[in-house]
């Protein structure tokens, strides 16, 4: 009985030593010739950012004191990393503004912002409202701790863990040492503009 069939495509253990087929193994060359895999075109940043753009996530406020002076910069990049013990995990640009003041702190405040802050949102991620920041009717600025704002559905005081470079940015690894809560919904990064969970933007992907 002929078989239309190479016998090694199943392996040894599939068929006899034995004549007809002989050692299926013995071949020096494999049934179809090996080629190295295509190499795939590289991801080109733009299309990356928009891929970014994409994640819907919180938004907070970190801050802390640079001397006497207080910094602070919003973050979408935040998230939590353990709870025993409870710390935050948030990545910060290099070229920002207030990352050389958080990369020699010991301390900074996290307050993750609530839908109605968008204000304040915009004040700590754009330049042309920079002058408004750390206004005292919103913020407790005392040296006894890192600045805090009043609003927000949490605010944490917290010690800074660990730093870690990445390339453009730095990863910071913080430990909450207090923290403040306050019932609400929160304030949604997606698509380049803030957003709120009832928004029919959100969903639409838009």
């Amino acid at each position: 009985m002929a078989l239309d069939i190479d016998p090694r495509w199943l392996g040894d253990a599939a068929w006899p030593v034995a004549a007809p087929f002989g050692d299926a193994s013995s071949g020096a060359e494999p049934p179809y010739a090996v080629h190295a895999a295509p190499a795939a075109p590289p991801v080109a940043s733009g299309s990356f950012k928009e891929a970014l753009a994409q994640l819907a996530s919180g938004v907070a406020i970190v801050s802390c004191w640079d001397g006497t002076t207080p910094r602070g910069l919003l973050v979408s990049s935040i998230t939590g990393l353990s709870v025993d013990p409870p710390r935050f995990l948030f990545c910060v640009r290099k070229e920002a503004s207030s990352h050389d003041a958080l990369r020699r702190a010991a301390h900074c405040g996290v307050t993750v912002l609530a839908e109605d802050d968008e204000r304040e949102a915009l004040r700590f991620s754009t330049s042309d409202l920079g002058h408004e920041r750390f206004d005292p009717d919103r913020w407790r600025l005392a040296a006894d701790a890192p600045p805090a704002y009043q609003g927000g559905l949490s605010t944490a005081r917290c010690a800074i863990s660990q730093v870690i470079d990445a390339g453009t940015h730095s990863v910071f690894i913080v430990a909450a040492t207090a923290l403040r809560l306050t019932p609400g919904l929160p304030l949604i990064a997606h698509a380049r503009a803030f957003r709120r969970l009832h928004d029919p933007g959100l969903s639409q992907g838009a």
